[in-house]
């Protein structure tokens, strides 16, 4: 789940009271097409402030915004008042139900990720403690709210699914910092460290290819000493004896050489350095 947390817009922790909603999660729309799922991510942001705005503006004055979570088009979950909080969205339930709008209007329907979203939001209410009820609005209160398509889809049973497991979307690709700075972790078979960050194995691999280069380097200055000795070596025979074949000697040597299997022993650098 992509929870979007209060503090990310500068709110400070709600301060409606306390409540433990454990019945289930009721959806909301806005009363007018909001058109966000053709806007950049921004504009979810952008609406998400107004909207507390607007709720704690004088013509409301309510204690935060109305809404305990809020899914926008892109898949995102913004968190209004959060957990464990009463709320001012369904009279009749703003104290056992938790309480979810889709940023959309009447004439919108959810994009896939926004439904998977709503998806994930119950699951992970449900992982909390809460139980497995989906309702609209309108079940609460005489009201159009959440609107004819959302609603059908609270009725047919759309947002009670599964979340999706399938494959990620573009906003869900690992970045080169994930991968750097340790956001993502990277198994390794060390009994003393049984996870390590990226940055470490990264690292350590190249030490290790390093390494192994001057082995390898080495190595090529071995043989060349060998080629050397192998032609004084054959030289040296050939002057006491004539019928000795220098070429076919120095190939012979050479072909008993390259038959013995060359071993570069990096197994010490198995487990890295502490």
């Amino acid at each position: 789940m992509k929870l979007v947390q209060r503090d990310t817009f500068g709110w400070g922790p709600s301060a409606a009271g306390p409540a433990k909603p454990r019945q289930g999660l009721v959806i909301h729309y806005d009363g007018s097409n909001q058109g966000l799922a053709g806007k950049p991510h921004t504009a979810c942001i952008a609406y998400w402030k107004n909207t507390r705005k607007f709720h704690m503006g004088s013509n409301r004055g309510w204690a935060d915004i109305g809404y305990s979570f809020g899914c926008c088009p892109h898949g995102h979950v913004f968190e209004g008042r959060g957990l464990d909080r009463v709320q001012a969205a369904q009279p009749g339930g703003n104290s056992t139900w938790y309480s979810c709008t889709l940023m959309s209007g009447p004439g919108e329907d959810p994009t896939t990720v926004q439904i998977n979203a709503v998806r994930e939001l119950r699951a992970w209410l449900m992982s909390k403690g809460v139980g497995q009820g989906v309702k609209g609005h309108r079940d609460f209160f005489s009201t159009s709210c959440p609107g004819d398509r959302l609603y059908a889809l609270v009725r047919n049973g759309t947002f009670a699914g599964s979340p999706s497991t399938g494959s990620p979307s573009k906003e869900d690709d690992v970045s080169a910092e994930d991968v750097w700075t340790g956001k993502i972790k990277v198994p390794y078979a060390s009994p003393d460290k049984p996870e390590w960050q990226a940055a470490t194995v990264l690292t350590n691999h190249g030490v290790w290819l390093r390494k192994l280069s001057g082995q390898i380097d080495a190595l090529n200055a071995q043989v060349g000493a060998q080629n050397v000795t192998i032609k004084a070596l054959a030289d040296a025979l050939a002057a006491r004896d004539s019928a000795v074949n220098v070429d076919a000697l120095i190939g012979r040597i050479r072909s008993e050489i390259e038959s013995v299997t060359v071993r570069l022993d990096v197994t010490s650098e198995a487990s890295p350095p502490a």
